[in-house]
């Protein structure tokens, strides 16, 4: 058993719980894609999914830490621009880090692909279905929206940490790199050098070196990039998010 501590960055077969998505996305401006920024005036995280609730109510998955009352925008990679999305609504911060941002613009459109546009050939990857993570290991990857895309082993399962406040349960740990603004990122494996499964999203880089576990959140929004960097991340399993919000989906590529 791991008993991380958690520092929070604001920065097989489709199961039932995943909707192939039929439509192109090809003449869409602004398309949110997992591990794309979202900014409001408190901080930045990342885009986790594009998730569902029926009929046809639409959000953007992301960490519950990342909470504002306030609207959040788009920030793609490399840019400057933003567009609306809408208020996250919906949020828990125990037993799970998970929130659900309204999508209340129509000119913005999540499709269910993973952003990689640092790469030549592959600059989206598409996700194809969710599967939980079982053995430590196993190789995932991070998108976010300062990191892009890294990837490293599963070192720890079915962890759990409080912060004295927040109780949280049925994370994994996997040591690789995260910044402040990757939080709610999307955590993934590969299928082939195209498609991803689906396995949870960021909810933080974990506090080995020092004791600052007890800060308010907000605090560690503007804190200096290079000391917030950490070697060790705890995800937010895709099983527990679909097992704490009932009759949610994730969308998947056809």
């Amino acid at each position: 058993m791991y008993y991380p501590s958690f520092i929070y960055y604001n920065c097989f077969e489709p199961s039932n719980n995943e909707i192939p998505s039929l439509k192109s996305y090809d003449i869409i401006e602004d398309k949110i894609l997992a591990g794309d920024g979202i900014l409001n005036d408190i901080g930045t995280c990342s885009v986790g999914f594009w998730a569902r609730l029926q009929p046809d109510k639409n959000f953007i998955a992301t960490a519950g830490h990342c909470h504002a009352p306030r609207n959040y925008y788009l920030l793609p990679w490399n840019s400057t621009s933003t567009a609306l999305i809408g208020r996250m609504k919906n949020y828990f911060r125990e037993p799970i880090d998970f929130g659900l941002i309204n999508i209340e613009n129509s000119d913005v459109q999540p499709v269910p692909s993973v952003r990689n546009t640092d790469s030549a050939r592959y600059k989206e990857l598409f996700i194809k279905d969710i599967i939980p993570v079982s053995s430590n290991g196993a190789h995932l990857c991070l998108s976010g929206i300062e990191s892009h895309v890294k990837c490293g082993y599963v070192v720890a399962l079915n962890g759990f940490t409080s912060d004295g406040i927040y109780f949280l349960e049925n994370t994994f740990v996997v040591n690789l790199r995260s910044i402040p603004g990757d939080s709610g990122g999307s955590v993934f494996s590969y299928k082939n050098l195209m498609d991803v499964s689906l396995n949870g999203i960021l909810s933080g880089g974990l506090d080995n070196f020092n004791d600052n576990i007890n800060e308010n959140i907000n605090d560690n929004i503007n804190d200096n990039i290079n000391d917030n960097i950490n070697d060790i991340i705890g995800v937010i399993t895709i099983s527990s998010i679909l097992k704490q919000v009932k009759n949610l989906e994730v969308v998947t590529a056809p």
